[in-house]
């Protein structure tokens, strides 16, 4: 096991990640995020370097001190090999399997070696695989060819009979978010929720009474999520007009980004390819792993 902790060698494996997208996504994101101030404390782990198989990004162990809290508790993966990377990430001091935790990655792939070690220390999962979408630009940004990257399209206001005003969201509206994020709905993704709003680009449309009616959310890795719209706003373009502009906005800042839907929204998919992104079937994944002395 090895720490990437050299700036030239985390500058090197967030370059070598880029050839990898879709599959790296989860890690080649948090990794321009660790280089860009490092607001979640994370850590990278190698397998091997330089010729590495499998690499992975955690928190500090300093952080995760509180053993049911997934949310913060939560290792991102990509590997070349999966039998290397189920060796590597069996070992106790890769991966603290005594805890509440969550898995993701872009490759489903990972599901057997993951439940075969869960299996074997008496662990339960909850595998989670939606629908990834991707925009081509976000390979070149580790590249030269970053200056080359396609504007989207300017956004037309949905409703012209209301005025909405673009905003940043506030930690204000943290509560808002998680009771109507699907995955959250509990204290510990609140605070979750908060350190996310706190760190990295999240916008919403405030009404004229200045509450949100729509918003998306940036996570550690770079993936725009818990977007909801209140259900008076729906169907009319609001989350479209939105997600439009916070694109433009990465896309302007270089920043990577990329996003999930689950199968059962397939209404949204049109919307998003229609805009430039190109959709891999199962490339979300999430595992969430319990050891039984916790359910």
């Amino acid at each position: 096991m090895y720490l990437v902790s050299e700036d030239h060698m985390v500058q090197t494996l967030y370059q070598s990640l880029a050839k990898n997208i879709p599959e790296s996504l989860k890690v080649y994101g948090s990794i321009f995020h660790i280089i860009h101030g490092n607001p979640f404390n994370l850590e990278i782990l190698v397998d091997s370097w330089p010729d590495y198989h499998t690499v992975i990004t955690r928190p500090k162990k300093e952080d995760m001190v509180d053993k049911l809290d997934q949310y913060t508790n939560t290792y991102h993966i990509f590997t070349k090999d999966l039998q290397k990377c189920k060796q590597f990430i069996e070992a106790t001091e890769v991966i603290d399997w005594d805890q509440t935790i969550q898995i993701q990655g872009c490759q489903e792939s990972l599901d057997e070696s993951i439940r075969k070690i869960a299996a074997s220390k008496s662990i339960q999962v909850e595998h989670l695989s939606n629908v990834l979408f991707v925009k081509d630009e976000i390979k070149q940004l580790a590249t030269a060819e970053s200056k080359c990257l396609t504007a989207m399209p300017e956004p037309k206001m949905f409703d012209r009979n209301q005025e909405f005003k673009l905003a940043p969201m506030s930690v204000s509206h943290a509560k808002l978010v998680n009771d109507n994020w699907e995955l959250g709905l509990n204290e510990k993704s609140l605070n979750y929720v908060r350190r996310c709003i706190q760190n990295f680009p999240s916008f919403c449309l405030l009404n004229s009474e200045g509450d949100p009616i729509t918003w998306s959310i940036m996570d550690q890795t770079g993936e725009i999520r818990m977007a909801y719209t209140l259900p008076k706003y729906r169907g009319k373009g609001a989350q479209t007009y939105l997600e439009i502009v916070i694109i433009r906005y990465l896309l302007k800042e270089k920043i990577p980004f990329f996003l999930h839907v689950a199968e059962k929204k397939k209404f949204l998919f049109n919307a998003l390819l229609r805009v430039g992104f190109h959709d891999f079937l199962h490339g979300w994944n999430q595992w969430k792993l319990t050891p039984n002395n916790f359910s």
